[in-house]
């Protein structure tokens, strides 16, 4: 089985297992989201995501139409370079990135909401090549910004775009990093 395929089955499987459980078993996850994007580089890569996502009780600056809060994304990704005769064409990539969030109150907005947020987190990779690209360390930092609208009766769809930058942060020299843009799609319980 290719690991496309692989990371197909393990998605659906979380994906399952979330909904199978009751309510008061899953207070810990809040939202499920998938991911699809490319690279801007010569690399031509491929990324899909499954993410699971925690939301902060926490919450700053409210008390108007706006304000602070976040939540935790972890996320499994395979990523496929499209690149023939590289020495590996594919990779997972497993991250959890603490994500701040500025956004509009739901309750304020009609069911529409927009947000802005950006995040860093560590990423851990499976391979250190990816199509002619090759990274030094398997442990990358990714940062990203994005913005982003909820929608639907309680807010619980969301679409948004995100700008991540996947480096190792000058850990080790070659500090060879990827640019991906990237179209999610969300789903909250809450």
């Amino acid at each position: 089985m290719n690991p496309f395929n692989r990371l197909l089955s393990i998605s659906l499987l979380l994906i399952g297992q979330v909904f199978a459980v009751d309510a008061s078993a899953r207070d810990w996850i809040d939202a499920v989201s998938f991911t699809y994007g490319q690279d801007e580089d010569s690399n031509e890569t491929d990324v899909y995501r499954l993410g699971l996502q925690n939301r902060w009780e926490r919450t700053w600056f409210k008390g108007g139409a706006w304000y602070l809060g976040g939540y935790w994304d972890a996320e499994l990704a395979y990523m496929e370079s499209d690149l023939k005769n590289s020495d590996n064409n594919d990779i997972l990539d497993i991250s959890l990135t603490p994500v701040f969030r500025y956004q509009r109150d739901a309750n304020l907005s009609s069911g529409v909401t927009p947000y802005a947020e950006a995040g860093v987190g560590p990423h851990l990779l499976s391979e250190t090549r990816l199509g002619f690209q090759k990274y030094s360390t398997a442990l990358q930092f990714g940062s990203l910004v994005g913005f982003g609208l909820g929608f639907g009766g309680n807010g619980q769809y969301e679409i948004a775009y995100r700008f991540q930058h996947i480096s190792n942060s000058n850990i080790k020299k070659p500090n060879n990093g990827m640019n991906l843009h990237l179209l999610r799609l969300g789903y909250s319980f809450n």
